[in-house]
């Protein structure tokens, strides 16, 4: 029998199975018991999905709940071990995706241990955002559900307080406890607002008595957390041997941490360089971080409004460019961040791929903390030629683009995975992309995608120093501020992120195997090579795996995405 939770120790290494690539109605039954059982365990998923079946519904965090889970993850991981049938591409691409989403969670689970050790894996599933954003159903089918969630989230959340260990790590304390204020100031402000219209009284005091009672659950939440801050770690780090794992098992990258930390360098140091040339070409006269520092002022005073208006101009680039198929007239609304959700600068909250009936998608942009001095507030603010490489990655032919063509796929599997390299490497591979493919010759344009580079070459370096090379926060905030030209509010920010999402290395990586993928796909079709077409291709197959993606656009021959960074 393998080891149940009760059991789960240290962190030890382990291989994926090898597995035969399948095709079939055997893979196909196959798949969708194991996308069932996925939804189970994360409802919140199908919730983000447009699968409203899940809607009101936790994950069960009792301990009953999670040895169930683990049980569920080793059977699925076998089931997938017993297909062999003949290989097809299609099929190739989604086995190699719903291994990869069942791997993620078990490492998850057995390897970083973050029932025990994040607090911050217990709260996104108590998100209420997607009940209140999008009318989807009516108001009061989607206050019932909240309704629910609200009740069991007392239960979830002492369950979540029970286990946590007594010392966990000062990093994910402090960014748990601001998701956790956030949380309740939304549930208390947000949530309470938007159902304000409802008409039924009986739901309506069923509703008011469930928040309020999430609301003080989190408070309590939040006060053990404050508990466990005497006894704070600086024990975030996976170590090497973990962190090559955590490649191999949740992004199928099998690669030399040395050949890789090479190759990042190699990124920096490039765009470093071109950062230079950028600034000479801006004024000779000035060192780089001065030029840096007048085109970083360059501000809107509206900043919502601005990026409205760049999503617009680069939508009517792409298509004026031929450089993406955009399979809809749809369009994405750009508003501020929920508190809860203020621990980056921005983030896209498409609509699901199963929803109907077109509902919007939304761009978020992070306001500054008004605590912080106003100096602070405004440097935190992104300038204007920084914010168009943002609203590129967000938007236009980024992370919304990326979810149009995912709306379109046929496939159930492709639609409800998702990798971390894929999804962000073709959003940050979009960015650089879009400068050489001309949409602002400014060299202070160039300036501004430069500086989203050099943020994501400094992200990968911070995430393998910190996880594997002894770095500190300190360290990482240093880097931050020296090569990524970070304001000092958001270099602490980026630092401590890389302390809880060591993955935070998937934009340059993704972007470094795209660009190689791209290269290859181009010689090999020479003449007949089209942009537009390589994209829509590599965008049909959702966001798997990159290794499975190149295999399906190149040939079994052409090998993994590892041995090519």
């Amino acid at each position: 029998l393998f080891p149940l939770l009760a059991c789960v120790g240290a962190r030890r290494p382990t291989s994926p199975p090898a597995i035969a690539a399948p095709t079939s109605a055997a893979f196909e039954a196959i798949a969708e018991r194991i996308l069932d059982h996925q939804l189970e365990a994360h409802p919140q998923r199908g919730v983000e999905l447009g699968l409203h079946g899940y809607d009101g519904r936790l994950p069960d965090v009792s301990p009953t709940g999670m040895i169930a889970l683990q049980r569920q993850l080793h059977d699925d991981i076998a089931a997938l071990g017993r297909v062999d049938d003949a290989r097809t591409g299609l099929a190739t691409v989604e086995f190699a995706a719903l291994l990869n989403a069942l791997l993620t969670d078990r490492f998850e689970l057995e390897v970083q241990r973050s029932p025990w050790r994040n607090p911050m894996y217990y709260l996104g599933a108590l998100d209420l955002t997607p009940y209140i954003s999008r009318d989807y159903a009516p108001l009061e089918t989607r206050a019932a559900a909240i309704a629910k969630i609200a009740a069991a989230s007392v239960e979830y959340l002492a369950h979540a307080q029970a286990r946590l260990e007594p010392r966990l790590p000062r990093t994910f304390l402090d960014t748990a406890l601001l998701q956790t204020r956030g949380s309740a100031s939304f549930v208390r402000k947000d949530v309470a607002t938007a159902l304000a219209g409802l008409g039924d009284t009986a739901l309506m005091h069923r509703c008011t008595t469930a928040l309020a009672a999430m609301a003080a659950a989190l408070d309590r939440y939040a006060d053990h957390l404050e508990g466990l801050r005497p006894n704070a770690t600086d024990d975030f780090a996976l170590g090497q041997e973990i962190f090559a794992q955590m490649l191999r098992e949740t992004q199928g990258l099998d690669v030399d941490l040395g050949r890789l930390r090479g190759l990042l360098q190699a990124d920096l140091d490039r765009n470093l360089a071109a950062l230079d040339a950028a600034a000479a070409e801006i004024d000779p006269s000035a060192s780089t971080a001065v030029v840096v520092a007048r085109v970083a002022q360059s501000k809107s005073g509206d900043v919502l409004a601005l990026a409205t208006q760049q999503s617009a101009t680069l939508r009517a680039f792409l298509l004026s460019a031929d450089l993406l198929t955009i399979p809809s007239d749809e369009l994405v609304h750009v508003v501020e961040s929920p508190p809860f959700l203020r621990w980056n600068a921005a983030f896209l909250s498409p609509s699901g791929p199963f929803e109907r009936g077109g509902l919007p998608s939304f761009y978020y942009i992070s306001p500054p903390d008004p605590s912080w001095p106003v100096q602070a507030q405004r440097d935190y603010l992104p300038g204007v030629h920084d914010l168009l490489f943002i609203t590129i990655h967000e938007v236009w032919p980024g992370h919304f683009a990326h979810a149009l063509h995912l709306r379109r796929n046929p496939s159930r599997v492709l639609k409800s995975t998702w990798n971390y390299t894929t999804a962000e490497g073709w959003a940050h591979y979009a960015e650089e992309m879009m400068w050489e493919a001309g949409v602002d010759p400014d060299p202070r344009a160039h300036v501004g995608q430069l500086l989203n580079a050099l943020l994501r070459d400094v992200r990968a370096l911070s995430a393998l120093g910190l996880h594997t090379e002894g770095w500190d926060v300190e360290r990482s905030r240093h880097m931050f501020v020296e090569h990524g030209f970070q304001d000092e509010a958001s270099a602490a920010q980026q630092a401590v992120r890389g302390t809880f999402d060591p993955m935070y290395l998937a934009y340059t990586v993704g972007k470094l195997v795209i660009r190689k993928l791209r290269d290859d796909v181009a010689a090999r079709r020479g003449a007949g090579f089209s942009l537009r077409e390589f994209h829509d291709e590599l965008l049909s197959h959702g966001a798997a795996p990159l290794g499975a993606i190149r295999r399906a656009m190149l040939g079994e021959s052409s090998g993994d995405a590892s041995p090519l960074l």
